[in-house]
């Protein structure tokens, strides 16, 4: 299951720092290698100094007595002694290693602020450029332009403390769309308009349906899209039943279907009774009902649509 689960971004961006940010990053990087190299210094010259006798360890009965490993005999009592020795030394190097670092640390903070008082580096830019990707601009005014560019461009002021100067920013409008929806924000509308039969070669009757959506928020403003219409004339459905489709024969200019409603579990279907043209050539059915049924298939608006 997990390989079939997609995570959209409705925003994806590319923001491009200013080259003074680079700068600061690149001291950390810099000042690595002599920081590791001051402290491994002082660590050597600490443990030359304990071998040859310069430095002494002072004796201390505060040892943790967790590691202790003596025994009755001398030779445990050896190994207890070295032990401590050897913690003790190893406290000694580790307080020369961060003496050196906090020393050299120091120095460098003292360095980067007489830096500073000479020169603060600053951007020269005064404006911010937002470049946006892929917007869909139907006018035809602007299909031309869009061809040729296809980022809009847009610039505000930048801020005080702002460290970047151009960002490109790529828009998914289908997955804003679908969270405004999951949030009830917005409704979607579909338009379906008959543009009429398909070419002969492919199907005789078959009309081509056409479809514009449109996205409406959903406010006090327009009564939150309620139709009072709908919810006089429309069934609605209860929990997963579907909402019942009026009795009787529908085509979609191949073949002729009767409409079905299954009430152990609330679902609409079609049956296929014969094809088009055999309904056609049928004599039950009235003549004048086979003309408005051809008219109603070169102009009328679809009764049912099914989208896949």
């Amino acid at each position: 299951m997990s390989k079939n689960i997609r995570f959209a971004s409705p925003l994806q961006s590319l923001t491009i720092p200013d080259p003074e940010l680079f700068a600061e990053n690149e001291k950390d990087k810099n000042t690595f290698l002599p920081k590791f190299l001051t402290g491994l210094t002082a660590e050597n010259q600490i443990r030359e100094e304990i071998a040859v006798g310069t430095v002494k360890i002072s004796d201390s009965n505060d040892d943790d007595d967790s590691f202790d490993v003596s025994g009755k005999d001398w030779v445990g009592n050896t190994k207890t002694a070295e032990a401590k020795r050897k913690r003790r030394e190893d406290q000694v190097v580790e307080e020369a290693y961060d003496k050196a670092i906090a020393s050299f640390e120091q120095q460098q903070e003292q360095r980067l602020s007489s830096k500073k008082m000479k020169k603060k580096k600053t951007n020269s830019n005064k404006y911010q450029y937002v470049g946006v990707v892929g917007i869909n601009n139907k006018d035809k005014k602007n299909e031309k332009k869009k061809k040729n560019n296809p980022i809009s461009w847009y610039a505000r002021p930048k801020p005080k403390h702002s460290n970047w100067s151009v960002r490109l920013l790529h828009v998914n409008k289908d997955v804003i769309i679908k969270d405004l929806f999951d949030q009830g924000k917005i409704d979607i509308f579909a338009k379906y308009t008959n543009t009429g039969p398909q070419q002969p070669k492919q199907s005789l009757q078959a009309p081509v349906v056409t479809t514009k959506y449109e996205a409406r928020e959903r406010s006090w403003k327009t009564l939150w899209n309620f139709s009072p219409k709908h919810f006089l004339t429309d069934s609605s459905g209860a929990y997963w039943r579907e909402r019942r489709l009026r009795d009787g024969m529908y085509t979609d200019g191949d073949n002729v279907y009767e409409s079905s409603y299954r009430y152990r579990d609330g679902r609409n279907g079609m049956n296929r009774v014969s094809t088009f043209q055999q309904f056609l050539s049928s004599k039950s059915v009235n003549a004048k009902d086979k003309q408005r049924i051809l008219k109603k298939l070169q102009s009328a608006a679809p009764d049912i649509v099914l989208e896949m």
